[in-house]
């Protein structure tokens, strides 16, 4: 149960590594890792960390599942001190903190603030909030019934009417685009991945990143999982043409992320005759639904399920 760091050269597009690096990666454990990933941001300029958490045994396969989870707006940070906010939510947090067997090598970054610093669950947040590992057992997972909502269930019409464009919402996961495409590179090269075998998940601000990065390189996938981020028609051409299967959530009472707006994407899809997208709405649940989605086992066994032919 250890946490190492590394400092890997990452190169947007190329994502290159020093063959003294690679070689630090061959220290053989039945226990799962977390290690702080170190590279030099194009965006930003400065020096950033994520995660990649690597499963028990990993040392003894090379041909892992590589998952990529982009976290949700409220835990952007800095990369460095503020990383650990990205283990508050998702499968990075069922696999450490609530220490279930997920056979995935999962990559976790941290979006920058950019303008979002003001916003006021960012703003005043505290550590108070970061799950953590223990050395026995785990903290309770979050019950389900605090998610949901009081609204009635009522359904949903769709509405084309979309608030944001193609680059999903402002100061958003496209910004970085090139650095998550080299982030996967990197681990599948490093770590054991398969690249057969690539997953992208994320949960609002990281599900509208998903359907953007899913759109950008469907090659680079083997499925895709939005939760409580819809897409945009646009993305659908890309996605139907690679046959990239998608299965995407949304809850049926979310106020900040409505479910009227999903149904054009999937529309499109039908028109394109992509046959492996489906959409998945909790009528009974609001916008953290992702509790339940990550929480449970179906989404883990159909992304299994799922390689690149």
């Amino acid at each position: 149960m250890t946490t190492r760091r590394e400092l890997f050269p990452l190169v947007a597009g190329a994502a290159g590594l020093s063959a003294s690096a690679a070689g630090n990666t061959a220290a053989r454990t039945a226990e799962p890792e977390l290690r702080r990933v170190s590279y030099r941001s194009a965006r930003t300029g400065a020096e950033r960390d994520y995660f990649v958490y690597l499963p028990p045994g990993h040392a003894d396969r090379k041909d892992w599942p590589v998952m990529l989870f982009l976290h949700g707006n409220g835990e952007r940070g800095d990369g460095k001190g503020e990383l650990d906010y990205v283990l508050i939510h998702g499968p990075l947090y069922e696999a450490w903190c609530q220490k279930r067997d997920l056979p995935f090598i999962i990559i976790s970054p941290q979006l920058p603030k950019f303008g979002q610093a003001g916003v006021d669950y960012i703003r005043n947040r505290t550590p108070a909030q970061i799950p953590r590992r223990k050395p026995d057992g785990a903290d309770p997972r979050p019950d389900e019934r605090g998610v949901r909502s009081d609204a009635p269930m009522h359904g949903t019409k769709r509405d084309d009417k979309l608030p944001d464009g193609p680059a999903g919402p402002v100061d958003g996961w496209n910004l970085i685009a090139e650095e998550l495409n080299a982030m996967i590179d990197a681990t599948v090269r490093t770590f054991g991945g398969d690249a057969k075998r690539v997953y992208l998940t994320g949960l609002s601000y990281g599900g509208f990143g998903a359907w953007y990065l899913a759109s950008r390189y469907p090659e680079k996938f083997a499925a895709v999982a939005p939760v409580v981020g819809y897409g945009h028609p646009d993305h659908a051409a890309s996605i139907a043409k690679a046959k990239l299967p998608v299965w995407c959530f949304s809850g049926g009472r979310d106020p900040v992320v409505e479910a009227r707006y999903f149904y054009g994407v999937f529309e499109k899809l039908e028109a394109l005759v992509c046959t492996s997208a489906r959409l998945t709405n909790h009528e009974d649940l609001g916008h953290f639904t992702w509790v339940r989605v990550y929480g449970g086992r179906d989404l883990y066994d159909w992304f299994l399920a799922q390689s690149r032919k």
